[in-house]
């Protein structure tokens, strides 16, 4: 979201989240450029944190689309190819993936991942 790119990706998510519906497509970049905007005026300290909260807030939004929408599915892992082959150097980033939980005083902390789907888009 903070890339020289973001521009390009964002037009394409508008359009794809918006099915064909410009209030929706509206809506969408409307949270896209909150989320932008909130993760740009993040401190260094607490980017990483933020950027994991967003993108899990999106994973869901984009899964939900997908699993009610095989086409919407289809086209989003094209994308993800494309984008993929032409920006190899974020792409390595993008597909990391790392789970962090910590614990104070009497606290406990139980991580569940229930049934996780990793789409590889390379194998797709």
């Amino acid at each position: 979201m903070t890339t020289d790119g973001w521009g390009r990706v964002r037009t394409w998510f508008g359009r794809w989240l918006g099915r064909g519906q410009s209030e929706t497509e509206t809506h969408h970049l409307s949270c896209l450029d909150r989320d932008r905007e909130l993760l740009l005026a993040t401190s260094a300290e607490e980017s990483e944190e933020q950027a994991g909260r967003l993108a899990g807030a999106w994973t869901v939004r984009l899964q939900d689309i997908a699993d009610m929408d095989a086409q919407a599915a289809s086209e989003l892992l094209e994308f993800l190819v494309r984008w993929r082959a032409e920006n190899p150097e974020s792409s390595e980033r993008a597909g990391r993936v790392r789970q962090q939980a910590k614990a104070s005083g009497h606290s406990s902390i139980v991580q569940v991942g229930g049934n996780q789907t990793v789409i590889r888009p390379e194998r797709s």
